[in-house]
């Protein structure tokens, strides 16, 4: 089998905006209604959080007013808030943050006045001063000023919005009807609501007579469906969702290995929490994949969903067949790694955690461990039988005892990593090697990016490279890497 270094998430329960399903608002006069779908990932970092969104982050704009549907691809194309209000015990997700790095750009940093941009030799190219910015894809940066949301490119000149042409809706006598690419009319207001926008051909409204269905681009209706919110359709399929009066929390898994990663150094890393939500999938032809009545449905990735009922846990892949099979598996302490299409998880009845494979379901590591967790690389840490390993995903072949408390993050793009060792924090390279140790009190954030890490000095973040030397001195408040 092949390893390879890849994106990883760790399984838990998801907290998803209510709003981002919210049906579209409009004033007279008619307007066009049109979205952009851009492939390629946005980092936001603002004032009061910081949160990493994927490829495929669709932006509806209805004149002056927008609507955004940010996703990430293997996560059902929802925002992931921070834990704030409920302080629930947090997990996260680790991603890959996307190409501002081909257009010069390398972090994102916090200064007295707000956020500002690095250049790739650690330079200020564009100065903090804004309450937020986020990365959109095309060398294009969003920000929030003074005046409100604008756009710049990466050396902080001002740009135009991204827009994409395309199918849209219009407004008028208090419905919506359609437009073509050219803005020509292809019906009249025929419609109460947009529920979603035109995504892959197709687009979900309320119709004059109260139901709610899918709907081509020359208006004919697809198919009729019960439920109270959907989203675009991607890859194929749209998630839907049903209203709940309860909250079900979920039992929570822990940051990566311990959580290496501080408060602005933690680049990839977003709380997270199920907050009940009951969410399905349709394909286009508006069958129903997995099914909002379970009692819990993860959102969907490249490889499928998972989906736990009666307390039984089990994979489904995209055409809703089971890869795994319901079995009594714990989610807390899992890991999904996306690209590689495995996973981890804990057995609740032994405690004790294995690996399958999510293109057959086979398992490929059995249910021993302690700890498991693979690192990119070919790499893969455990614990059993009171001994902490590092070892080759592929073969197991084991490379390093490592001390009983170490923890680890996965291999960055330089082939190093982050080991923390009680107080001690150690740079490691692929064969365990310790390349440098960190002086006691400072803190890593995240894994190594184009030979770079966050490291925390006090109160300043700052950005060490590969033999421990700073390349941004610890001035910022916090640090973003793009």
């Amino acid at each position: 089998m092949n390893y390879r270094t890849g994106k990883i998430l760790i399984i838990t329960s998801l907290l998803l905006l209510p709003a981002a399903f919210s049906p579209i608002q409009g004033e007279e006069p008619a307007f066009s209604y049109t979205h952009i779908h851009r492939e390629g990932s946005s980092t936001a970092v603002s004032e009061s959080r910081t949160e990493t969104r994927e490829k495929s982050s669709k932006t509806t704009t209805h004149s002056d007013v927008s609507v955004d549907f940010p996703s990430a691809p293997s996560a059902g194309g929802m925002v992931y808030p921070y834990l704030t209000k409920n302080k629930l015990p947090s997990a996260s997700v680790l991603r890959d943050s996307g190409s501002a790095y081909e257009y010069g750009v390398l972090a994102a940093v916090k200064g007295e006045k707000g956020w500002g941009l690095l250049g790739r030799k650690g330079e200020e190219v564009v100065p903090p001063v804004y309450s937020s910015i986020s990365y959109e894809g095309d060398g294009l940066f969003r920000v929030k000023g003074k005046k409100g949301f604008s756009y710049i490119t990466a050396d902080g000149k001002p740009a135009a919005p991204p827009r994409e042409e395309g199918t849209s809706f219009y407004r008028g006598k208090g419905k919506y009807g359609i437009l073509d690419e050219d803005g020509k009319r292809v019906t009249a207001p025929l419609y109460r609501q947009v529920l979603a926008p035109f995504s892959e051909g197709i687009a979900f409204v309320e119709l004059s007579d109260g139901r709610k269905g899918a709907i081509d681009e020359a208006g004919k209706l697809l198919f009729t469906a019960d439920f109270d919110s959907a989203g675009p359709y991607e890859n194929g399929l749209a998630e839907y969702r049903r209203k709940v009066n309860r909250f079900n929390w979920g039992v929570l898994a822990g940051a990566v290995l311990g959580g290496l990663g501080g408060n602005g150094g933690s680049d990839e890393m977003l709380p997270l929490s199920y907050d009940g939500v009951k969410r399905g999938y349709l394909d286009r032809q508006g069958h129903v994949i997995i099914d909002s009545r379970s009692d819990e449905v993860y959102p969907m990735t490249e490889w499928g969903a998972f989906v736990k009922d009666k307390g039984l846990l089990r994979f489904v892949n995209r055409e809703g067949q089971d890869v795994i099979p319901p079995g009594s598996y714990d989610l807390s302490g899992g890991l999904f790694y996306e690209r590689e299409g495995l996973v981890t998880l804990r057995d609740k009845e032994t405690g004790k955690m294995g690996a399958f494979r999510l293109t057959d379901g086979m398992r490929v590591k059995d249910f021993i461990y302690d700890r498991l967790y693979f690192l990119g690389e070919n790499r893969l840490f455990y614990e059993i039988d009171g001994r902490t390993v590092l070892a080759t995903a592929d073969t197991g072949k084991e490379i390093r005892e490592l001390p009983r408390s170490a923890m680890m993050e996965p291999f960055g793009d330089s082939g190093m990593t982050w080991m923390e060792n009680g107080k001690k924090t150690e740079a490691l390279d692929r064969d365990g090697r310790v390349l440098f140790v960190l002086p006691s009190g400072d803190k890593a954030g995240g894994p190594f990016r184009h030979g770079l890490s966050p490291v925390r000095r006090k109160k300043g973040w700052g950005l060490m490279d590969q033999q421990g030397q700073w390349v941004v001195p610890p001035v910022y408040k916090d640090l973003k890497m793009m």
